[in-house]
């Protein structure tokens, strides 16, 4: 089963493409949704010739209008449009996301719960709880008893989880 969506363009979504103008128009209502007025102002265009690429993408279900039934109308895109600004590239790096932060919280859980278990838990803490002073690196637990690749696994995952963050949000500022 495929999980992608299928992007369908007609004749009319790609008239609507191919102005610069009306795909800027389509970036900005990719980040909220906007009155005629507030398009106007950021694109230093006069409100007819706004509306006027406004009715070709409405034509095209690129974009509609909202009337919630307050003073000011409202444009958005649609599923469509939306798409065509962003193919489906959110719902992946949302399941790394997902995916790297269950796979960290795992390996922590797995770590912890062999630390405490082998007693290493209660052996730090009884060498460095009772007396406050600092104690000499024999009486601590053997270094080779550590998880090493449960750490190196959690900082990996951690990597990962920082990568598709920083990828995430760099794709929402440049829309």
């Amino acid at each position: 089963m495929d999980i992608e969506e299928k992007i369908t363009l007609d004749k009319s979504s790609f008239r609507a493409l191919t102005s610069e103008t009306r795909i800027n128009i389509m970036k900005s209502l990719g980040r909220r949704r906007k009155t005629l007025s507030e398009l106007s102002k950021e694109f230093n265009m006069s409100v007819s010739t706004i509306k006027e690429h406004l009715d070709v993408l409405c034509s095209a279900g690129l974009a509609v209008q909202k009337d919630d039934g307050h003073k000011w109308k409202y444009y958005e895109l649609t599923k469509n449009g939306m798409s065509i600004l962003n193919p489906a590239g959110d719902r992946k790096i949302t399941v790394l996301l997902g995916i790297s932060l269950l796979a960290m919280a795992g390996l922590a859980w797995d770590m912890l719960a062999g630390f405490y278990s082998a007693g290493n838990f209660s052996a730090w803490h009884t060498a460095l709880g009772k007396t406050g002073e600092l104690v000499a690196a024999s009486q601590l637990p053997v270094a080779n008893e550590m998880p090493y690749l449960h750490i190196l696994g959690i900082i990996i995952f951690a990597a990962v989880f920082a990568a598709c963050l920083i990828l995430h949000f760099r794709r929402k500022n440049k829309v």
